[in-house]
Protein backbone atom coordinates (compact mmCIF):
# COMPACT_ATOMS: atom_id res chain seq x y z
CA UNK A 1 0.00 0.00 0.00
CA UNK A 2 1.41 3.37 -0.97
CA UNK A 3 2.10 5.93 1.75
CA UNK A 4 -0.64 8.30 0.58
CA UNK A 5 -3.23 5.53 0.41
CA UNK A 6 -2.24 4.27 3.82
CA UNK A 7 -2.59 7.75 5.30
CA UNK A 8 -6.04 8.22 3.74
CA UNK A 9 -7.11 4.81 5.04
CA UNK A 10 -5.89 5.84 8.49
CA UNK A 11 -7.97 9.01 8.46
CA UNK A 12 -10.98 7.07 7.24
CA UNK A 13 -10.69 4.66 10.17
CA UNK A 14 -10.21 7.44 12.72
CA UNK A 15 -13.07 9.57 11.47
CA UNK A 16 -16.09 7.36 11.18
CA UNK A 17 -19.30 8.93 9.96
CA UNK A 18 -20.57 10.04 13.37
CA UNK A 19 -17.40 11.95 14.24
CA UNK A 20 -16.80 13.39 10.80
CA UNK A 21 -20.36 14.58 10.31
CA UNK A 22 -20.61 15.88 13.84
CA UNK A 23 -17.29 17.69 13.65
CA UNK A 24 -18.14 19.30 10.31
CA UNK A 25 -21.56 20.39 11.54
CA UNK A 26 -20.19 21.79 14.79
CA UNK A 27 -17.41 23.56 12.91
CA UNK A 28 -19.81 25.16 10.44
CA UNK A 29 -22.08 26.11 13.34
CA UNK A 30 -19.22 27.69 15.25
CA UNK A 31 -17.94 29.50 12.18
CA UNK A 32 -21.40 31.00 11.62
CA UNK A 33 -21.91 31.56 15.33
CA UNK A 34 -18.57 33.34 15.61
CA UNK A 35 -18.89 35.18 12.32
CA UNK A 36 -21.86 37.06 13.77
CA UNK A 37 -19.82 38.60 16.65
CA UNK A 38 -17.00 39.21 14.18
CA UNK A 39 -19.33 41.28 12.04
CA UNK A 40 -20.42 43.04 15.22
CA UNK A 41 -16.88 43.73 16.46
CA UNK A 42 -15.86 46.22 13.71
CA UNK A 43 -19.11 48.08 14.37
CA UNK A 44 -18.73 48.22 18.14
CA UNK A 45 -15.06 49.24 18.02
CA UNK A 46 -16.03 52.20 15.87
CA UNK A 47 -18.96 53.21 18.08
CA UNK A 48 -17.60 52.42 21.54
CA UNK A 49 -14.39 53.83 22.99
CA UNK A 50 -11.67 51.38 24.16
CA UNK A 51 -12.77 52.18 27.74
CA UNK A 52 -16.41 51.32 26.97
CA UNK A 53 -15.25 48.15 25.24
CA UNK A 54 -13.28 47.38 28.39
CA UNK A 55 -16.46 47.55 30.51
CA UNK A 56 -18.18 45.03 28.25
CA UNK A 57 -15.11 42.81 28.65
CA UNK A 58 -15.37 42.96 32.44
CA UNK A 59 -19.07 42.11 32.13
CA UNK A 60 -18.16 38.94 30.21
CA UNK A 61 -15.64 38.02 32.92
CA UNK A 62 -18.27 38.42 35.63
CA UNK A 63 -20.65 36.11 33.76
CA UNK A 64 -17.86 33.52 33.46
CA UNK A 65 -17.19 33.70 37.20
CA UNK A 66 -20.87 33.44 38.08
CA UNK A 67 -21.18 30.47 35.70
CA UNK A 68 -18.69 28.54 37.82
CA UNK A 69 -20.61 28.92 41.06
CA UNK A 70 -24.13 28.79 39.62
CA UNK A 71 -23.58 26.08 37.01
CA UNK A 72 -21.08 23.98 39.04
CA UNK A 73 -20.16 22.31 35.74
CA UNK A 74 -23.47 20.42 35.80
CA UNK A 75 -23.61 20.53 32.00
CA UNK A 76 -20.40 18.48 31.98
CA UNK A 77 -21.96 15.96 34.35
CA UNK A 78 -24.99 15.72 32.06
CA UNK A 79 -22.81 15.06 29.03
CA UNK A 80 -20.92 12.33 30.90
CA UNK A 81 -23.91 10.62 32.57
CA UNK A 82 -25.94 10.44 29.37
CA UNK A 83 -24.03 7.26 28.55
CA UNK A 84 -24.70 5.70 31.97
CA UNK A 85 -27.34 3.05 31.24
CA UNK A 86 -27.92 2.35 34.96
CA UNK A 87 -29.14 5.89 35.58
CA UNK A 88 -32.64 7.38 35.15
CA UNK A 89 -31.47 10.25 32.96
CA UNK A 90 -34.70 12.27 33.00
CA UNK A 91 -34.82 12.18 36.78
CA UNK A 92 -31.15 13.15 36.82
CA UNK A 93 -31.87 16.26 34.72
CA UNK A 94 -34.60 17.40 37.13
CA UNK A 95 -32.23 17.15 40.07
CA UNK A 96 -29.57 19.10 38.17
CA UNK A 97 -32.15 21.87 37.66
CA UNK A 98 -32.85 21.86 41.42
CA UNK A 99 -29.13 22.24 42.15
CA UNK A 100 -28.82 25.05 39.61
CA UNK A 101 -31.68 27.07 41.09
CA UNK A 102 -30.37 26.57 44.63
CA UNK A 103 -26.88 27.71 43.64
CA UNK A 104 -28.36 30.74 41.89
CA UNK A 105 -30.18 31.86 45.06
CA UNK A 106 -26.99 31.53 47.12
CA UNK A 107 -24.86 33.44 44.60
CA UNK A 108 -27.49 36.15 44.11
CA UNK A 109 -27.75 36.73 47.88
CA UNK A 110 -23.97 36.88 48.23
CA UNK A 111 -23.67 39.36 45.35
CA UNK A 112 -26.31 41.66 46.83
CA UNK A 113 -24.60 41.67 50.22
CA UNK A 114 -21.14 42.34 48.78
CA UNK A 115 -22.02 44.35 45.68
CA UNK A 116 -19.79 47.31 46.57
CA UNK A 117 -16.75 45.12 47.14
CA UNK A 118 -17.32 43.17 43.92
CA UNK A 119 -17.80 46.40 41.98
CA UNK A 120 -14.59 47.89 43.34
CA UNK A 121 -12.58 44.75 42.58
CA UNK A 122 -13.96 44.26 39.07
CA UNK A 123 -14.11 47.95 38.08
CA UNK A 124 -17.74 47.41 37.08
CA UNK A 125 -20.79 49.50 38.10
CA UNK A 126 -22.54 47.82 41.05
CA UNK A 127 -26.02 48.71 39.77
CA UNK A 128 -25.48 46.41 36.77
CA UNK A 129 -24.16 43.35 38.62
CA UNK A 130 -27.61 41.76 38.63
CA UNK A 131 -27.57 41.57 34.83
CA UNK A 132 -24.54 39.27 34.90
CA UNK A 133 -26.09 37.00 37.55
CA UNK A 134 -29.40 36.64 35.69
CA UNK A 135 -27.63 36.09 32.36
CA UNK A 136 -25.54 33.34 33.98
CA UNK A 137 -28.58 31.47 35.30
CA UNK A 138 -30.31 31.36 31.93
CA UNK A 139 -27.04 30.59 30.14
CA UNK A 140 -26.82 27.41 32.22
CA UNK A 141 -30.33 26.32 31.23
CA UNK A 142 -29.12 26.58 27.65
CA UNK A 143 -25.93 24.68 28.53
CA UNK A 144 -28.00 21.81 29.96
CA UNK A 145 -30.00 21.45 26.76
CA UNK A 146 -26.97 21.80 24.50
CA UNK A 147 -25.11 19.13 26.51
CA UNK A 148 -27.96 16.72 25.86
CA UNK A 149 -27.88 17.53 22.14
CA UNK A 150 -24.11 16.93 22.15
CA UNK A 151 -24.47 13.56 23.85
CA UNK A 152 -27.21 12.60 21.39
CA UNK A 153 -24.91 13.69 18.54
CA UNK A 154 -27.73 15.96 17.43
CA UNK A 155 -25.46 18.58 15.90
CA UNK A 156 -28.28 20.14 13.85
CA UNK A 157 -30.47 21.05 16.84
CA UNK A 158 -27.37 22.17 18.73
CA UNK A 159 -26.30 24.46 15.91
CA UNK A 160 -29.74 25.97 15.24
CA UNK A 161 -30.24 26.81 18.91
CA UNK A 162 -26.78 28.30 19.36
CA UNK A 163 -26.82 30.35 16.15
CA UNK A 164 -30.32 31.62 16.91
CA UNK A 165 -29.28 32.94 20.30
CA UNK A 166 -26.18 34.62 18.89
CA UNK A 167 -28.13 36.20 16.04
CA UNK A 168 -30.70 37.72 18.42
CA UNK A 169 -27.85 39.03 20.57
CA UNK A 170 -26.26 40.56 17.47
CA UNK A 171 -29.49 42.17 16.24
CA UNK A 172 -30.31 43.64 19.66
CA UNK A 173 -26.77 44.99 19.99
CA UNK A 174 -27.08 46.81 16.66
CA UNK A 175 -30.43 48.29 17.70
CA UNK A 176 -29.43 49.34 21.22
CA UNK A 177 -25.80 50.38 20.68
CA UNK A 178 -25.73 51.71 17.12
CA UNK A 179 -29.27 52.93 16.43
CA UNK A 180 -30.42 53.98 19.91
CA UNK A 181 -26.94 55.07 21.08
CA UNK A 182 -27.16 53.27 24.43
CA UNK A 183 -23.39 52.71 24.64
CA UNK A 184 -21.94 49.84 26.66
CA UNK A 185 -25.23 49.55 28.57
CA UNK A 186 -26.95 48.65 25.30
CA UNK A 187 -24.49 45.82 24.72
CA UNK A 188 -25.14 44.44 28.18
CA UNK A 189 -28.91 44.58 27.83
CA UNK A 190 -28.74 42.95 24.40
CA UNK A 191 -26.85 40.02 25.89
CA UNK A 192 -29.23 39.83 28.85
CA UNK A 193 -32.38 39.75 26.73
CA UNK A 194 -30.97 37.10 24.40
CA UNK A 195 -29.76 34.95 27.32
CA UNK A 196 -33.05 35.12 29.21
CA UNK A 197 -35.29 34.48 26.21
CA UNK A 198 -33.35 31.46 24.96
CA UNK A 199 -32.81 30.25 28.54
CA UNK A 200 -36.57 30.16 29.10
CA UNK A 201 -36.99 28.31 25.81
CA UNK A 202 -34.34 25.77 26.87
CA UNK A 203 -35.97 25.30 30.29
CA UNK A 204 -39.34 24.58 28.70
CA UNK A 205 -37.77 21.93 26.44
CA UNK A 206 -35.94 20.39 29.39
CA UNK A 207 -39.03 20.21 31.60
CA UNK A 208 -41.29 18.75 28.93
CA UNK A 209 -38.88 16.34 27.24
CA UNK A 210 -35.96 15.45 29.49
CA UNK A 211 -37.15 15.90 33.06
CA UNK A 212 -38.92 13.70 35.60
CA UNK A 213 -40.08 15.69 38.65
CA UNK A 214 -38.74 13.50 41.43
CA UNK A 215 -36.06 14.59 43.86
CA UNK A 216 -33.20 12.16 44.41
CA UNK A 217 -30.49 12.87 46.97
CA UNK A 218 -28.45 10.13 45.32
CA UNK A 219 -28.49 11.97 41.99
CA UNK A 220 -27.90 15.33 43.67
CA UNK A 221 -24.88 13.86 45.42
CA UNK A 222 -23.65 12.26 42.19
CA UNK A 223 -23.90 15.56 40.32
CA UNK A 224 -22.12 17.52 43.05
CA UNK A 225 -19.42 14.85 43.28
CA UNK A 226 -18.66 15.47 39.61
CA UNK A 227 -19.10 19.25 39.59
CA UNK A 228 -17.78 20.56 42.92
CA UNK A 229 -14.19 19.34 42.41
CA UNK A 230 -14.22 21.19 39.10
CA UNK A 231 -14.86 24.58 40.73
CA UNK A 232 -11.15 25.02 41.57
CA UNK A 233 -10.38 23.67 38.10
CA UNK A 234 -12.68 26.25 36.50
CA UNK A 235 -11.33 29.02 38.71
CA UNK A 236 -7.81 28.06 37.72
CA UNK A 237 -8.86 28.25 34.08
CA UNK A 238 -10.29 31.71 34.68
CA UNK A 239 -7.11 32.83 36.38
CA UNK A 240 -5.27 31.80 33.23
CA UNK A 241 -7.68 33.10 30.59
CA UNK A 242 -9.47 36.05 32.22
CA UNK A 243 -7.34 37.29 35.13
CA UNK A 244 -5.15 39.23 32.72
CA UNK A 245 -8.01 41.58 31.89
CA UNK A 246 -8.62 42.33 35.55
CA UNK A 247 -4.91 43.05 36.03
CA UNK A 248 -4.90 45.35 33.00
CA UNK A 249 -8.04 47.12 34.23
CA UNK A 250 -6.49 47.74 37.64
CA UNK A 251 -2.96 48.66 36.48
CA UNK A 252 -3.31 50.14 32.99
CA UNK A 253 -6.97 51.18 32.84
CA UNK A 254 -10.15 50.23 31.01
CA UNK A 255 -8.86 51.53 27.65
CA UNK A 256 -6.01 49.00 27.63
CA UNK A 257 -8.48 46.36 28.78
CA UNK A 258 -10.51 47.12 25.67
CA UNK A 259 -7.41 46.84 23.45
CA UNK A 260 -6.46 43.50 24.99
CA UNK A 261 -10.00 42.16 24.69
CA UNK A 262 -10.18 43.12 21.01
CA UNK A 263 -6.88 41.30 20.41
CA UNK A 264 -8.23 38.31 22.31
CA UNK A 265 -11.32 38.13 20.13
CA UNK A 266 -9.22 38.03 16.96
CA UNK A 267 -6.65 35.56 18.29
CA UNK A 268 -9.24 33.13 19.54
CA UNK A 269 -10.47 32.40 16.03
CA UNK A 270 -8.39 29.29 16.62
CA UNK A 271 -10.20 28.53 19.89
CA UNK A 272 -13.49 28.56 18.03
CA UNK A 273 -12.31 25.82 15.67
CA UNK A 274 -10.78 23.81 18.52
CA UNK A 275 -13.90 24.02 20.65
CA UNK A 276 -16.10 23.04 17.70
CA UNK A 277 -14.04 19.95 17.07
CA UNK A 278 -13.94 18.96 20.74
CA UNK A 279 -17.73 19.07 21.00
CA UNK A 280 -17.92 16.26 18.48
CA UNK A 281 -14.67 14.58 19.49
CA UNK A 282 -15.28 14.09 23.24
CA UNK A 283 -18.47 11.96 22.98
CA UNK A 284 -16.90 10.01 20.10
CA UNK A 285 -13.75 9.41 22.15
CA UNK A 286 -15.72 8.16 25.16
CA UNK A 287 -17.45 5.60 22.96
CA UNK A 288 -14.16 4.44 21.43
CA UNK A 289 -12.49 4.13 24.84
CA UNK A 290 -15.34 1.90 25.99
CA UNK A 291 -14.31 -0.62 23.31
CA UNK A 292 -10.76 -0.79 24.78
CA UNK A 293 -9.27 -1.54 21.34
CA UNK A 294 -5.47 -1.12 21.24
CA UNK A 295 -5.36 -0.48 17.47
CA UNK A 296 -7.96 2.28 17.75
CA UNK A 297 -6.05 3.84 20.64
CA UNK A 298 -2.86 3.89 18.60
CA UNK A 299 -4.58 5.64 15.70
CA UNK A 300 -6.19 8.16 18.06
CA UNK A 301 -2.79 9.06 19.48
CA UNK A 302 -1.23 9.49 16.03
CA UNK A 303 -4.07 11.75 14.99
CA UNK A 304 -3.60 13.73 18.22
CA UNK A 305 0.02 14.50 17.31
CA UNK A 306 -1.05 15.62 13.83
CA UNK A 307 -3.65 17.86 15.46
CA UNK A 308 -0.96 19.46 17.66
CA UNK A 309 1.08 20.43 14.60
CA UNK A 310 -1.86 21.85 12.68
CA UNK A 311 -3.18 24.09 15.48
CA UNK A 312 0.28 25.48 16.21
CA UNK A 313 0.86 26.38 12.56
CA UNK A 314 -2.57 28.00 12.48
CA UNK A 315 -1.63 30.11 15.54
CA UNK A 316 1.54 31.37 13.86
CA UNK A 317 -0.42 32.31 10.74
CA UNK A 318 -2.88 34.35 12.81
CA UNK A 319 -0.03 36.12 14.60
CA UNK A 320 1.81 37.01 11.39
CA UNK A 321 -1.34 38.42 9.79
CA UNK A 322 -2.39 40.38 12.90
CA UNK A 323 -1.59 43.92 11.55
CA UNK A 324 -3.92 43.35 8.62
CA UNK A 325 -6.62 41.75 10.75
CA UNK A 326 -6.61 44.68 13.18
CA UNK A 327 -6.79 47.22 10.37
CA UNK A 328 -9.76 45.49 8.77
CA UNK A 329 -11.69 44.37 11.85
CA UNK A 330 -10.98 46.95 14.55
CA UNK A 331 -10.04 50.31 13.06
CA UNK A 332 -7.31 52.81 13.92
CA UNK A 333 -8.33 53.33 17.56
CA UNK A 334 -7.40 49.71 18.26
CA UNK A 335 -4.13 49.53 16.27
CA UNK A 336 -2.12 48.82 19.43
CA UNK A 337 -3.88 45.45 19.70
CA UNK A 338 -1.83 43.89 16.87
CA UNK A 339 1.36 42.94 18.82
CA UNK A 340 -0.72 41.20 21.48
CA UNK A 341 -2.40 38.78 19.09
CA UNK A 342 0.52 36.41 18.42
CA UNK A 343 0.90 35.56 22.12
CA UNK A 344 -2.79 34.95 22.66
CA UNK A 345 -2.94 32.83 19.49
CA UNK A 346 -0.08 30.64 20.76
CA UNK A 347 -1.92 30.33 24.08
CA UNK A 348 -5.09 29.35 22.21
CA UNK A 349 -3.18 26.64 20.32
CA UNK A 350 -1.84 25.23 23.58
CA UNK A 351 -5.34 25.29 25.03
CA UNK A 352 -6.57 23.27 22.05
CA UNK A 353 -3.80 20.76 22.68
CA UNK A 354 -4.92 20.64 26.32
CA UNK A 355 -8.43 19.66 25.19
CA UNK A 356 -7.03 16.63 23.39
CA UNK A 357 -5.43 15.21 26.54
CA UNK A 358 -7.86 16.30 29.24
CA UNK A 359 -10.77 14.23 27.90
CA UNK A 360 -9.10 11.08 29.28
CA UNK A 361 -9.16 12.57 32.78
CA UNK A 362 -12.88 13.23 32.55
CA UNK A 363 -13.42 9.72 31.27
CA UNK A 364 -11.51 8.28 34.23
CA UNK A 365 -13.47 10.44 36.74
CA UNK A 366 -10.24 12.00 38.05
CA UNK A 367 -11.52 15.58 37.95
CA UNK A 368 -10.34 16.32 41.50
CA UNK A 369 -6.72 15.83 40.43
CA UNK A 370 -7.24 17.94 37.33
CA UNK A 371 -8.56 20.71 39.57
CA UNK A 372 -5.28 20.73 41.50
CA UNK A 373 -3.30 21.21 38.30
CA UNK A 374 -5.50 23.98 36.93
CA UNK A 375 -5.65 25.96 40.16
CA UNK A 376 -1.87 25.63 40.50
CA UNK A 377 -1.36 27.02 36.99
CA UNK A 378 -3.87 29.76 37.71
CA UNK A 379 -2.12 30.78 40.91
CA UNK A 380 1.27 30.82 39.14
CA UNK A 381 -0.31 32.97 36.43
CA UNK A 382 -1.19 35.72 38.95
CA UNK A 383 2.34 37.00 39.71
CA UNK A 384 3.43 36.12 36.17
CA UNK A 385 0.71 38.35 34.69
CA UNK A 386 1.35 41.19 37.13
CA UNK A 387 5.13 41.16 36.51
CA UNK A 388 4.93 40.91 32.71
CA UNK A 389 2.08 43.44 32.45
CA UNK A 390 4.05 46.00 34.44
CA UNK A 391 7.14 45.28 32.32
CA UNK A 392 5.58 45.04 28.82
CA UNK A 393 2.06 46.46 29.16
CA UNK A 394 -0.84 44.57 27.61
CA UNK A 395 1.62 42.55 25.50
CA UNK A 396 3.04 41.16 28.74
CA UNK A 397 -0.41 39.93 29.73
CA UNK A 398 -0.56 38.02 26.45
CA UNK A 399 2.87 36.53 27.12
CA UNK A 400 1.79 35.41 30.59
CA UNK A 401 -1.31 33.82 29.10
CA UNK A 402 0.75 31.78 26.63
CA UNK A 403 3.18 30.60 29.33
CA UNK A 404 0.34 29.61 31.68
CA UNK A 405 -1.37 27.64 28.90
CA UNK A 406 1.92 25.84 28.17
CA UNK A 407 2.28 24.83 31.81
CA UNK A 408 -1.35 23.71 31.98
CA UNK A 409 -1.04 21.59 28.85
CA UNK A 410 2.18 19.85 29.93
CA UNK A 411 0.99 19.04 33.45
CA UNK A 412 -2.42 17.86 32.22
CA UNK A 413 -0.80 15.60 29.63
CA UNK A 414 1.38 14.05 32.33
CA UNK A 415 -1.68 13.47 34.53
CA UNK A 416 -3.67 12.09 31.60
CA UNK A 417 -0.97 9.52 30.84
CA UNK A 418 -1.07 8.39 34.48
CA UNK A 419 -4.84 8.01 34.94
CA UNK A 420 -5.59 6.41 31.56
CA UNK A 421 -3.02 4.51 29.54
CA UNK A 422 -2.66 5.49 25.90
CA UNK A 423 0.21 4.61 23.53
CA UNK A 424 1.78 8.10 23.58
CA UNK A 425 5.14 6.61 22.52
CA UNK A 426 3.51 5.54 19.27
CA UNK A 427 6.72 6.03 17.26
CA UNK A 428 7.97 2.84 18.86
CA UNK A 429 4.88 0.87 17.83
CA UNK A 430 3.58 -0.39 14.53
CA UNK A 431 0.09 0.29 13.30
CA UNK A 432 -1.71 -2.49 11.46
Amino acid sequence: MQKKEKYLAFLNKIFNNSLAKGSITYSLSSIINSAIPFFLMPILTRVLTPADYGITAIYSILISIYNIFIGINLYGAINREYFNKQLDFNRYIFNCIIILLSAFLIVFTFSVLFSKQISSWAKFPSEYLWTAIIASLFFNFQAFLLSIYRAQKNAIKYSVFQIGQTFINFALSIILVVLLKKGWQGRIYANLIASVSFGIFALIILLFNYSKAKISFEYIGKSLKFGLPLIPHALGGLLISLFSRLVIANTLGLADTGLYTAALQIATILSIVEDSFNRAYAPWLYEKLNSNNDHVKLRIVKFTYLYFIVVFIFALMIGLSSPYLVKILLGKDFSKSAPIIIWIAIGAALNGMYYMVTNYIFYAYKTHILAAITITCGVINIPLTIILTKANGAIGAGQAYALAQLLSFVLTWILSSRVYKMPWKCWSQKSS
